[in-house]
């Protein structure tokens, strides 16, 4: 019993990580999945438009891309749903019921959606329940033909989750990570090329943008996201693997967040390279876009650590150096390539072109970007090279 309390507490407690914070919805279909003894969890996110929803708590498989490319207009537990979503929405929500109490079991053994699709995909034995605000979002738990049904035990944890469920639901739409705004703090973020995570006094993570993302998963990395203890809603923590930098960035987090300009610092990788970490007072837009109800979610709150590989060359792509300077596209290809630290020399034999070529694009290069020599037009690249955004084939 004290195993499925704290399987319980931890599903919850993962629920709304999820809502909050942006964690794994498919977490928390597993989880459901141990705690009731399941093979399959769904939860349609339909948002009232005409396309089949998906599903929200498991990773699409062959028998979702079959489900949604015809069986979903077949499915008649979906139609009760919507039914009694539209006739008495209070009634029903996180309220769980039984396949057979949704759909007479003689009816559905006979219906075209069982006999060729849900006995095929280990949908049998259903145990179902609905939450949802604008739109009806049908939740169920699935057994195979040769399992047992569920029973009044998986019926009382259920009952006891999916209220849960429907205040996460609630406190997504309160927090707004589905606004037009906070994606777009998103989308801006994700398309830098450095590391960008914000994190409150003890270091942890309320946001890490998709270049801090992997650069934490590095194992040759000087900084890590690492998850303090066993439970769902512990929390991700920033850390930096030498005990003198941890030391540092703590100190330069705490200035940032008392009200000062925070600072910058050097840590070491474990391959001996380093990478640049800048801390200062998160932007107060950004804060706001992760502020918790009840929470202050002031700039003063947090801080925002920007983390760039010191080991690894950046040069703006071809393409921005044809924008910024009017460059030719052949002028801008080799402008990319002195920045990546080539010779005139390698780029003439990479390019299949005479020395003398090159040295012509190079005196161009020069004059179209206003520049006295090559080092001062390294220094302008490298200034370019902070604002060129990620792209897709970098993620």
């Amino acid at each position: 019993m004290a195993d499925t309390e704290r399987e319980l507490a931890d599903c919850v407690g993962a629920i709304y990580e999820a809502a909050a914070n942006g964690e794994s919805w498919e977490d928390v279909g597993a989880r459901l999945c141990r705690l009731t003894g399941a093979q399959r969890a769904m939860l349609r996110m339909s948002n009232g438009s005409a396309a089949p929803p998906g599903n929200l708590l498991m990773a699409p498989d062959e028998s979702e891309t079959i489900y949604l490319a015809y069986y979903h207009q077949l499915n008649p537990y979906f139609g009760r749903a919507r039914r009694d979503f539209a006739d008495a929405r209070t009634r029903h929500l996180a309220t769980v019921r039984f396949g057979p109490e949704l759909v007479p079991e003689q009816a559905f053994l006979r219906s075209e959606f069982y006999c060729d699709y849900a006995r095929h995909h280990e949908r049998r034995h259903l145990l179902a329940g609905m939450i949802g605000l604008g739109n009806v979002m049908p939740f169920g738990l699935f057994r195979a033909d040769d399992a047992r049904p569920f029973g009044t035990h998986e019926r009382r944890l259920v009952q006891t989750v999916l209220p849960h469920l429907q205040r996460a639901l609630e406190l997504r739409a309160r927090l707004g990570l589905t606004s037009q705004a906070a994606w777009a703090t998103r989308a801006a973020l994700d398309a830098l090329p450095l590391g960008v995570a914000i994190v409150d006094a003890g270091l942890r993570i309320h946001f890490a943008n998709e270049a801090g993302r992997r650069d934490f998963s590095r194992t040759d990395f000087g900084l890590r996201a690492l998850r303090s203890g066993p439970h769902a809603g512990s929390g991700v923590y920033l850390a930096a693997s030498a005990k003198h930098d941890a030391a540092t960035l703590r100190r330069l987090v705490a200035s940032a967040i008392a009200g000062h300009s925070g600072g910058s610092m050097r840590v070491a990788n474990p391959d001996m390279s380093s990478c640049a970490v800048l801390v200062s007072p998160a932007p107060r837009g950004i804060s706001t876009d992760h502020a918790v109800p009840g929470d202050k979610g002031l700039a003063d709150d947090l801080a925002m650590v920007v983390i760039r590989d010191l080991s690894r060359v950046a040069a703006p792509s071809p393409v921005m150096l044809c924008e910024v300077f009017g460059l030719s596209r052949a002028e801008a290809d080799v402008a990319a390539a002195l920045s990546g630290g080539a010779s005139a020399e390698d780029v003439a034999q990479e390019r299949k072109v005479s020395l003398a070529t090159v040295r012509s694009q190079i005196r161009s290069i020069l004059g179209k970007s206003g520049s006295e020599n090559l080092r001062d037009f390294e220094r302008s690249m490298a200034s370019l090279a902070m604002m060129t955004p990620c792209s897709p084939g970098d993620r």
